[in-house]
């Protein structure tokens, strides 16, 4: 029986994952580490990751909001599930701050909390990184290329792209507008080589395009050093029928002396000594991206230090509130050795806005790509694993966050073990609360 049971369970995993090959495998991922920009608002890049932002906050005000607007002495419901959050957290703040400190700091270190785990959660939801703006790849390869003069092709941060290095995309369907990638896309990416002249991209893209779009054989090696009766022979493929791109030629003469075409708005190329203005994709398959609409906040490291920065300041703020000027003892002391230890600490404090941020980027972004990969790889069965492993991480990060908050906080407030620290206690015994202070930071 035993065997029975075991063999029909691998049986149905087989074609679980076989269901999930066919109608279910995602994309072949493009991994884009910045927050993709989804429009400009003046001077604002509005991105994926800051409407992901708003939408969560939208959701907590609103859930808040209908948790408190009939609050009744025997709560039910909505009411009772965000009363029993909310006494959750000032119980666990309390019990390492102390009531009085707890209480100040409640609201920042509850908000922190709550804002990192309803993002991460969210960014588990199965439209996110599915559906979004199609951008044309093509278009940004084309204009780079004929940008430049040809003996001074300059694209990439250092200068040139390298070898490895390129415009990546989608062979895809589609006009433009909001679409949603579609399972078992493949990427495909052009490479522009250190040293290339324009002239020589673009005869080498016109055989890339007729190779993936228009079913011209070529070889890798072909690719990189085609001859100049394959760039030919590729140029003739795009000819706009039967669904392929069609190449837009121009008059030759317009190119200056150095090959360049600014005149007819385009490139001559050295092979097919003709000026290329374009390659018309209407009707064709697409070379491009979806850019999502929606993506996990803190996969971007810009939120993660924003939220950083927040956490910095608000400890350096309850530092100075409750021990003065004399908060800065414990950085300038020009006591003999206290001197080089207050320089650490004066270091440790702005580490911990680096030690913030990328904690919570690297964790929330790993999961992301994992959970991408495994889409493309192995739907329906290892990504249902990785999605409950999230579910958990999403909530140890947003804790991790509030948690070294509260009790950097804590450390900023009782320096040196002032009177304070027994009046916040209202008499409780100091020694015990120094004692879940250090063993919250030792759980860290």
């Amino acid at each position: 029986m035993k065997l029975v049971i075991g063999l029909a369970a691998f049986v149905g995993v087989l074609v679980w994952l076989g269901i999930g090959l066919v109608v279910a495998q995602g994309p072949q991922p493009e991994i884009i580490v910045p927050a993709e920009v989804i429009t400009k608002v003046g001077p604002l890049n509005l991105t994926n990751t800051l409407i992901t932002s708003w939408v969560v906050m939208a959701f907590m005000i609103l859930f808040f909001w209908s948790a408190t607007r009939s609050m009744k002495l025997m709560p039910s419901g909505i009411q009772n599930f965000a009363e029993a959050v909310i006494g959750f957290l000032v119980g666990q703040v309390e019990e390492i701050a102390g009531e009085k400190n707890g209480r100040k700091f409640f609201m920042v270190v509850a908000t922190i909390f709550l804002f990192v785990i309803c993002n991460n959660w969210f960014g588990l939801m199965p439209f996110f990184n599915a559906f979004g703006k199609h951008e044309d790849v093509h278009h940004h390869v084309f204009h780079e290329i004929t940008a430049e003069h040809p003996h001074d092709l300059v694209l990439g941060e250092d200068g040139h792209y390298i070898e490895g290095d390129g415009f990546g995309g989608w062979i895809m369907e589609g006009d433009g507008g909001l679409i949603t990638a579609m399972p078992r896309t493949k990427a495909i990416e052009f490479e522009v080589f250190e040293g290339e002249t324009p002239g020589e991209a673009l005869d080498r893209y016109v055989v890339f395009v007729a190779k993936h779009f228009a079913d011209f054989e070529a070889t890798d090696e072909e690719l990189e050093h085609p001859s100049a009766e394959m760039v030919a022979a590729a140029a003739a493929r795009l000819d706009g029928n039967d669904g392929r791109p069609h190449i837009l030629l121009g008059d030759a003469h317009a190119a200056d002396d150095h090959g360049s075409a600014e005149a007819a708005h385009g490139l001559a190329s050295p092979t097919l000594h003709q000026t290329i203005t374009g390659i018309d994709f209407e009707g064709a398959k697409k070379f491009g991206l979806v850019i999502p609409l929606f993506r996990g906040a803190f996969s971007d490291v810009n939120n993660t230090l924003a939220l950083g920065i927040v956490a910095f300041l608000c400890i350096e703020f309850w530092g100075f509130q409750a021990l003065g000027f004399g908060y800065l003892k414990k950085f300038f002391n020009l006591n003999g050795v206290n001197a080089f230890v207050g320089i650490l600490e004066l270091l440790s404090e702005f580490i911990r806005i680096i030690s913030f941020t990328f904690r919570l980027f690297g964790n929330i972004f790993a999961g992301e790509v994992l959970i991408l990969m495994l889409t493309f790889l192995m739907p329906f069965l290892f990504v249902d694993i990785i999605y409950g492993l999230e579910l958990f991480v999403g909530f140890i990060q947003a804790a991790v966050f509030a948690l070294l908050t509260l009790v950097f906080a804590v450390g900023a407030v009782e320096h040196h073990g002032d009177d304070e620290h027994h009046e916040g206690h209202h008499g409780e015994d100091a020694g015990a609360d120094a004692h879940n202070v250090h063993g919250a930071a030792a759980a860290h």
